[in-house]
């Protein structure tokens, strides 16, 4: 049975790189910052932290408004953020809806801006390079080590959300990337249901772990089938496998 749904999701991931399932475009829009700029990895990480039950295509189009306004610019900018009042930050943030709950993802913005300011000279390069660039030691320091200094960083769905991206907008290479869990989403949890690797009543963490073990011991990793199953859901199952 395993065998069979490995076979099935393998064919899916051909099927996706040969451009077969429609995939819709990218929800992470952005400026087109070089890859290994301190930059770069401050817009993707900062906004990561306010995706929790949103809308995330919604999140990233605040997200460049608010990077290419002049006037709301300085929010990328840690040692920027630290030095304005709080009433400052909030009125920038809610500006083109970057944040959404005025009081809670102010104060999550610049409790992470501090954090990196204050530990990480305001450069979150210098995460990844105190975890040695594993991601098992990062996602320690961040959700558990560290939790209160990265509020809705540290979560389990935004870390390994906030690494996924990091994996495909920055030029890091991390080690024991197969620890980035599948982002168990409804698109990723209707197209497990579907290849009966779960049935309907499986929590988001028991969707991550049954990815983890399928793959585990094969070249797949889970990240890398996250847009395949979640465009692959978006089309109806289509084309079938």
């Amino acid at each position: 049975m395993i065998n069979d749904q490995l076979t099935r999701v393998k064919e899916l991931k051909s099927l996706f790189d040969k451009g077969l399932i429609k995939s819709e475009h990218q929800h992470e829009v952005h400026p087109g910052l070089s890859k290994a700029e301190r930059l770069n990895y401050l817009y993707f990480t900062l906004p990561v932290s306010l995706n929790y039950q949103r809308n995330s295509k919604a999140l990233w189009e605040s997200a460049l408004k608010t990077f290419t306004d002049p006037t709301t610019n300085y929010l990328f900018y840690p040692e920027l953020v630290v030095v304005e009042t709080r009433e400052k930050i909030q009125a920038d943030l809610v500006k083109h809806k970057l944040a959404l709950q005025r009081n809670k993802h102010t104060d999550i913005w610049r409790t992470i801006s501090q954090t990196l300011y204050d530990k990480y000279a305001s450069d979150p390069r210098n995460i990844i390079i105190e975890s040695e660039f594993d991601v098992i030691k990062i996602i320690n320091n961040v959700r558990v080590i560290k939790k209160k200094d990265f509020p809705y960083l540290s979560g389990a769905k935004m870390s390994n959300y906030w690494l996924y991206i990091l994996h495909h907008y920055t030029d890091i290479k991390l080690i024991n990337l197969n620890s980035i869990s599948i982002i168990p989403d409804t698109h990723i949890i209707q197209a497990s249901i579907y290849l009966e690797l779960v049935n309907s009543k499986a929590t988001p963490d028991q969707v991550a772990q049954v990815w983890h073990n399928l793959l585990e011991d094969t070249e797949l990793i889970p990240i890398d089938l996250h847009p395949v199953l979640w465009n692959w859901s978006r089309n109806n199952f289509k084309p079938a496998v």
